[in-house]
C-alpha cells in the first residue's frame, strides 16, 4: 500500500492531466474483459448492461481514482494513507446502515483499523526523523555548505 501510494503520487505529479488514469482504466478493461467474456458471454451486450457500463467505470474506478491522485497532489501520503485505510471502515458501517447485512467477526477488523489509524495521527509529531531534522519545515539536510560553492559541509547550529 505504502509503495502503491508513493508511486500514485509520482505519477500524479508528473502528468496532472490524468492520463496515468486513462491508461491504468485502459489496461484494467485489457485484462479483465476477456474475463467476462468467457463468463457472461452474450450476455454483456445487452443494452442495460452497456448502458451500465460506464457508470460503473465512473463509480468505481475514474472517480475515485482521480480524487485521489487530487489529493496525493495536496496532502501528504502519511494522510492518504490513513483516509485509504478507513475506507473499509465507511464500508462496514454502510453495510448493516444500508444494505441491513449483519457483521460479526468483521467487527474486529474494524476496530483495528479505527485503532491504527487514530495512532497514526496521535503520533505524527512525535517520532523523530531518520534523517536528523528536526520535524516539518526544517531543511532536508541538517547541515549547509560553510563557504558557498565549495560544498564542504558544517553542521548548523541547533536552538
Amino acid at each position: 500500500m505504502g509503495a502503491y501510494l508513493l508511486l500514485s503520487r509520482r505519477a500524479g505529479r508528473l502528468a496532472v492531466d490524468g492520463s496515468p488514469l486513462a491508461l491504468a482504466v485502459a489496461w484494467a478493461a485489457l485484462l479483465w474483459v476477456p474475463a467476462g467474456v468467457a463468463e457472461s458471454g452474450a450476455r454483456l451486450a445487452r443494452p442495460e448492461v452497456l448502458s451500465a457500463g460506464p457508470a460503473v467505470a465512473v463509480l468505481s474506478a475514474a472517480g475515485p481514482y482521480s480524487l485521489e491522485s487530487a489529493a496525493l497532489r495536496r496532502l501528504p501520503p502519511r494522510v492518504v494513507g490513513v483516509l485509504q485505510n478507513l475506507e473499509p471502515v465507511a464500508a462496514g458501517l454502510a453495510g448493516p446502515a444500508i444494505l441491513g447485512e449483519m457483521l460479526s467477526a468483521q467487527w474486529t477488523a474494524v476496530c483495528c483499523i479505527t485503532a491504527a489509524a487514530v495512532g497514526a495521527v496521535v503520533t505524527q509529531g512525535r517520532a523523530a526523523p531518520a534523517d536528523g531534522s528536526r520535524g516539518p519545515g526544517s531543511p532536508s539536510r541538517p547541515w549547509r555548505s560553510a563557504s558557498r560553492g565549495t560544498g564542504t559541509p558544517r553542521p548548523v547550529p541547533r536552538r
